[in-house]
């Protein structure tokens, strides 16, 4: 059944009043919506809070309650705060209402259904009161400049550029107010409202109440505004107190004084003597100049205006956040750690002391949050706050810069963008050069620290990595097991070798001659065919997969380097001919093909040391380097190219095809360990010498 019915069958007609909400027990698939610095809801103990007003006031920081948003964080809060009741520090209206629903009365698909049936219902009745707002002159319809940043961020239309400051300018503040230094959030805070006053986006509807009534005096909604440690008004028996300077100065009665921040604390007054409010703790620490003026009535609403304020709240409640700030918020909330303030110097800076001397003399970096990098999923050059953003080591880079230059292509950047790709970043092994590089280009902030994550030597050797980004433990029992055998095993199979080459040898002239080459031969095909299997195998792959079959190709293509050098020692030492017997015409092609190869065997592996080495190592101008290296590997990639699909099915091919038609085992003439028809024939063990014709190929 569609919303839309179900307004029409279930949910009684509109009337002039706001209604009640559609149930006082919510599902925690609804909690679960509601999960931003904006629209922050908390389970505890089987209530559910709008936690949004206290994330300032919150003694332990605003990020600790913003790390449990969207949770029931029943355990949590019992293992700190056991006993503490919630309510004591939160508004009446902040208790939204009860964790869970009663499914024999109704699923969460029909509460879900309800509410959305219960939103096109209010949407109506406010377009019927917007309508005769001409009836309320004065009331209705006057556009006025947002007040705060809550309502700023509430316009739907609101410039993204203008959007992205204001919320990193919040961001900065909640970490100022994580570490207690409540002076940078006065600042960031005025920073914020001269932001405000400056910016011209007017808020549609309903105007704002005065700040001061009609005698000069303070209504109990504008003291609800100062409920910051920044900012904190507290009214006492008829009058208003700011006692910002008060908290800054006494932090041992921090706690006692944000409890009541923005509101009337008259029942608390004398009810703990000596202690705040009380008349002993006036006398004692009450100035004249914190006095900010008497209590007065709140200002006379129009019923017509306070319904649709009304019908607003509620509706803002139960449409919560858009799709986009939840699903950020979620891809943030999956990558938060323990909060280590100094995890991000632990795992790279102590390993690289030019980052470590970068950084004391850098200036003071923005912080963003997990949530805010997720939204910066580019592409280059889109709107404002859409930037390609990536995380490594807690740090924040953005990758315009890069694109277009990355060797690994835009695509593996892009692909990773707004995640926290540390662990891939380390599987790769990047240089200190380009560590140093990437913090001068393209560092634009760094992670608060309560979302900080440590990364110790696990990410540093390159721990495994799914596809969202999540780190995954590099080691089980299992995987630690198989990797010692894989190791023995390799091992077994090189003493195999040795011990059959040892066995089968002859005199040296002999080893020179065939014996030696054929060693050659094997270590040579070795390495072709698994350089080029892992390089194809790599194509396919990603992570910590990919990153294990470029090492054998470079391993692979290193050990064809050199068995050619030796190869080529062995046959200029030999007796065997220049050429195998044959027509003139195969003869010539067979020299051209094995010259071909000796270059083609020197070019691949020089190109490829020479891209990692102007990649990494090499000194002078950055960007000639970085051209080089580019020029270097598409160089490897063209000839690699040429080598796997023109020159080794060709050469392998009529060399085969040849000696095959000629009688000659292709096989038996290459490996080390087969000996001669001739030998094994004769019963007597004795191996013959080739003749001076024999194949060398």
């Amino acid at each position: 059944m569609s919303a839309e019915q179900v307004h029409q069958k279930v949910v009684p007609a509109p009337t002039t009043a706001p209604t009640a909400a559609i149930s006082k027990h919510i599902p925690l698939s609804e909690v679960n919506r509601h999960c931003t610095p904006e629209d922050c809801w908390v389970a505890i103990n089987g209530k559910v809070y709008d936690l949004t007003e206290f994330l300032d006031r919150h003694p332990g920081g605003p990020t600790t309650v913003l790390g449990q948003a969207g949770k029931d964080a029943t355990k949590i809060f019992n293992e700190i705060h056991k006993g503490v009741m919630v309510e004591r520090w939160l508004r009446p209206e902040s208790t939204v209402g009860d964790l869970g629903i009663d499914e024999d009365l109704m699923s969460e698909d029909y509460w879900h259904t309800l509410r959305k049936a219960r939103i096109v219902e209010i949407q109506e009745e406010l377009n019927r009161l917007l309508a005769e707002g001409d009836e309320h002159p004065g009331t209705m319809g006057i556009p006025r400049k947002a007040s705060n940043v809550t309502e700023l961020l509430r316009v739907q239309n609101l410039n993204p550029d203008v959007r992205s400051k204001v919320q990193a300018l919040e961001t900065q503040k909640r970490v100022a107010l994580d570490s207690e230094d409540f002076t940078k959030a006065s600042q960031i805070k005025a920073k914020i409202d001269l932001l405000l006053a400056e910016l011209k986006v007017e808020v549609p509807g309903v105007t704002s109440m005065a700040a001061r009534g009609t005698d000069g005096g303070i209504p109990l909604s504008e003291v609800g505004r100062h409920n910051k440690p920044h900012d904190a008004w507290v009214a006492i028996r008829g009058v208003v107190y700011d006692l910002t300077d008060f908290i800054q100065y006494h932090p041992e009665q921090r706690n006692s004084i944000l409890a009541w921040a923005g509101r009337d604390a008259s029942a608390m007054w004398d009810k703990i003597p000596g202690r705040f409010p009380s008349a002993t703790w006036m006398n004692m620490y009450m100035r004249p100049e914190a006095r900010m003026g008497e209590v007065c009535e709140e200002p006379r609403r129009d019923p017509h205006t306070e319904t649709i304020r009304q019908l607003k709240k509620e509706l803002r409640r139960l449409q919560g956040p858009s799709e986009e700030d939840i699903a950020a918020a979620k891809a943030g909330a999956g990558r938060k750690g323990a909060g280590a303030a100094d995890a991000a110097k632990a795992g790279e800076e102590a390993r690289y002391p030019k980052l470590a001397e970068m950084a004391a003399g850098r200036a003071e970096l923005p912080f963003f949050t997990r949530a805010e990098v997720a939204k910066h999923k580019g592409p280059a050059g889109g709107p404002p706050g859409t930037e390609p953003y990536m995380i490594l080591h807690n740090k924040v880079y953005d990758l315009t810069p890069l694109l277009g230059g990355h060797p690994g292509g835009d695509e593996m950047l892009l692909t990773r963008a707004g995640m926290d790709a540390t662990g891939e970043f380390e599987m790769f092994e990047h240089s200190e050069k380009a560590r140093v590089r990437r913090d001068k280009d393209m560092l634009v902030g760094e992670i608060v620290p309560a979302e900080r994550e440590e990364y110790g030597a696990e990410a540093a050797a390159g721990g495994a990595v799914g596809g969202g980004g999540d780190v995954k433990a590099a080691s089980t029992d299992m995987s630690r097991y198989l990797r010692f055998k894989v190791a023995d095993a390799g091992l077994a199979i090189l003493g195999l070798y040795a011990f059959k080459a040892w066995e089968k040898r002859k005199p040296l002239p002999m080893l020179m001659y065939s014996r030696g080459l054929r060693h050659l031969h094997l270590i040579m095909a070795v390495g072709i065919f698994g350089a080029v299997g892992s390089a194809q195998a790599a194509a396919y792959t990603d992570g910590l997969t990919k990153k294990r079959l470029l090492q054998v190709h470079k391993q692979s293509g290193f050990a064809m380097f050199i068995a050619l050098f030796f190869r080529m020692f062995f046959r200029a030492n030999s007796g065997i001919p220049p050429r195998f017997p044959g027509h003139p015409l195969v003869q010539a092609v067979e020299t051209f093909s094995l010259r071909l190869f000796y270059v083609l065997c020197m070019v691949l592996p020089v190109s490829g040391m020479a891209q990692e080495y102007f990649l990494k190592w090499a000194g002078g101008d950055d960007s000639q380097n970085d051209r080089l290296a580019q020029q270097s590997i598409e160089l490897h990639k063209k000839v690699g190219r040429f080598f796997e699909f023109a020159w080794l099915p060709f050469h392998l091919g009529y060399t085969t095809a040849y000696h095959y038609s000629k009688g000659r085992g292709v096989v038996r003439k290459v490996s080390p360990f087969i000996e001669p028809h001739s030998a094994s024939a004769s019963g007597r063990g004795q191996v013959q010498r080739p003749a001076v014709l024999d194949v060398d190929s």
